[in-house]
């Protein structure tokens, strides 16, 4: 399942992001219904599962899909982070292209799959 994390939790010892809140997550709720075990972007965090909003559809690209921006198909950079834009209702990507982070936010029309 896919959802928007409001949870503060910090992923000590965990590689990036030190942060979940307004991350996009993938979850597995639990058996009990009251926690859910985060395994997207980062494994082995367990929140109460009222501190994520569930979305309907799972993302359309996935942390290390490699994409060009239509503007400019000669680059080519891969997905290194998903958020949820709340007025658009709609996935934020964020690209990296040789190995540095692009501050550019990018929605689905907007890259290209490679």
């Amino acid at each position: 399942m896919w959802g928007i994390c409001f949870d503060y939790t910090v992923c000590e010892g965990k590689v990036l992001p030190t942060e979940l809140f307004h991350l996009v997550v993938e979850y597995e709720p639990s058996a009990d219904g009251g926690t859910a075990n985060i395994t997207y972007p980062v494994k082995g965090i367990l929140i109460a599962i009222d501190k994520i909003r569930q979305l309907e559809q799972p993302p359309r690209f996935v942390d290390g899909d490699l994409v060009s921006p239509v503007s400019h198909p000669e680059l080519v950079g891969a997905i290194h982070e998903i958020r949820w834009h709340f007025n658009r209702q709609e996935y934020m990507y964020f690209i990296t292209v040789n190995g540095k982070k692009k501050s550019k936010r990018y929605y689905f029309d907007d890259l290209i799959k490679r």
